[in-house]
């Protein structure tokens, strides 16, 4: 804090072990010729008797590394959007003096994220070409350093600043600066022909210019605004989440299913229509803003929380499936099924005392479902133990309590946002939800669930084949 002003300051402290005053007084003469407001100002050196101190104006935000590490890799449409903010600073720092100022470490720890927009950092490996060229050794990080940084006898300019562009933005849709790493199949693949040429280990047949690859981004997104501008009249694929009471974890599944999709090459939306501010309160903690549909982009998925009815925004477009999650709110849920085409997902618990919430959310399901022709309804229990055989006999006594209401177990996992052997579990319930679909012939991947099967059959005798049970071939047994 800077007393007198009462303003912040930031403060990079260096070893005099580590640099000597020369190299430590160069980056300050860069920050000196640099008049961005994406790059931070430079107010004073100062030295003691270990360190050098380089005072910079404050910068209020979190590095692309550490949202990517948080939340995971981001939609394409973001980060074509981040891109472009990259390319313009990049390109502002190689014409900004006669000769141009390279980077040279251009990485997702030194670029900002303040309130949506990206400001760039750490300038203590910049230089003009010439010195760059000239200067005893260089430097780089791993995945994102152009292969001529490794080698002394390669000329760098321009272009070695545009492979660094390549690898963020392949970090921000990857989450990694690994080189092997596989992308996401929801990438168009006009996406990826930009970073392979960004990355080109060939410095000629790079873009020549930041201001090339930032052209090339905007015609990407122009093109992709237009796409949904004509998607728009395709209605998107509509998922009814409710629950049969709080706590059997609507939310959590609707996360998840969203998440799976996405990373499966579908355009997902999830929407919050109940009043528990879940993605407010996700929002918040990772200090993200919402687009002018109000819609937040976290861990690569587009959220849109609950505004009430006053609230009145576009819509945003281009989206596949929407998820819409109404909780407990069964009234709302059902004035939905009935103005609309949709399918319908519900969640519940199996604990022995829900017997009587179970048999109320099916007469509800049944209900909601009256005089529809089309569309799929699946109830998904969360739990191991048996149901309530009592309240089994109950809902026995008629097949039509559960004709057509196809029956899953969920897997237990704490994040939605970070799936492993889920996957299966996801694959198998959306090919029910879309009565085959994609993966229909791995539906038998579910996890077992014999305890509910083996609870019907003795009440019951057996379930009907139109009844849609879904079980597993797996023998891995219950989880505790």
């Amino acid at each position: 804090m800077h007393i007198g002003l009462e303003e912040y300051r930031a403060i990079k402290r260096i070893s005099k072990r580590d640099a000597d005053y020369d190299s430590f007084r160069r980056e300050a003469l860069v920050l000196k010729e640099l008049h961005h407001p994406g790059i931070p100002m430079i107010y004073d050196l100062e030295e003691d008797s270990e360190f050098f101190y380089l005072i910079e104006e404050y910068l209020e935000g979190y590095s692309l590394y550490a949202l990517i590490a948080n939340q995971g890799p981001i939609q394409e449409a973001e980060a074509v959007r981040y891109g472009m903010q990259v390319c313009g600073l990049v390109a502002y720092m190689h014409s900004a003096c006669e000769i141009p100022i390279l980077h040279l470490d251009l990485q997702p720890n030194n670029l900002i994220i303040c309130n949506g927009t990206v400001k760039l950092i750490d300038f203590d490996h910049a230089a003009g070409c010439r010195w760059a060229n000239i200067a005893p050794k260089r430097f780089g990080t791993v995945g994102c350093a152009a292969p001529e940084q490794y080698a002394s006898d390669r000329m760098l300019d321009q272009r070695t600043d545009i492979y660094a562009i390549g690898a963020v933005l392949r970090f921000m849709t990857a989450g990694t600066l690994r080189e092997d790493a596989g992308q996401s199949a929801a990438l168009s693949e006009a996406f990826e022909r930009i970073i392979r040429k960004c990355m080109d280990s060939d410095m000629e047949k790079r873009y020549a210019s930041a201001g090339e690859v930032e052209d090339a981004l905007q015609a990407l997104c122009t093109r992709k605004l237009t796409e949904e501008k004509e998607q728009k009249a395709i209605p998107s694929h509509i998922l009814i989440l409710t629950g049969m009471k709080a706590g059997t974890g609507t939310t959590h599944l609707a996360l998840g299913l969203v998440y799976f999709l996405n990373r499966n090459g579908y355009r997902a939306l999830y929407e919050e229509h109940n009043v528990s501010r879940a993605v407010a309160a996700m929002a918040q903690r990772a200090g993200m803003r919402p687009d002018r549909f109000g819609i937040y982009t976290m861990n690569g998925c587009c959220l849109k929380p609950w505004y009430g009815p006053a609230v009145k925004l576009d819509e945003g477009t281009g989206f596949d499936i929407i998820v819409k999650d109404y909780g407990t709110d069964w009234q709302q849920a059902e004035l939905e099924l009935k103005a609309a085409k949709a399918d319908l997902i519900g969640t519940g618990s199996a604990s022995v005392w829900d017997g009587r919430y179970i048999r109320r959310y099916i007469s509800w399901m049944n209900q909601a479902w009256t005089g529809r022709c089309s569309g799929n309804r699946v109830l998904i229990f969360r739990g191991t133990r048996a149901v309530c055989q009592k309240e089994l006999k109950a809902m026995a006594k008629s097949d039509k309590a559960l004709k057509g209401i196809k029956l899953f177990v969920s897997p237990e996992y704490e994040n939605p946002f970070s799936q492993k052997s889920e996957d299966a579990f996801f694959q198998s319930l959306w090919s029910a939800v879309t009565g085959g679909g994609r993966w229909k012939k791995k539906r038998g991947l579910l996890r077992r669930w014999d305890f509910l099967r083996e609870s019907f059959l003795k009440t019951a005798g057996s379930l009907q084949k139109g009844a849609g049970l879904s079980e597993s071939q797996e023998q891995d047994g219950e989880q505790g």
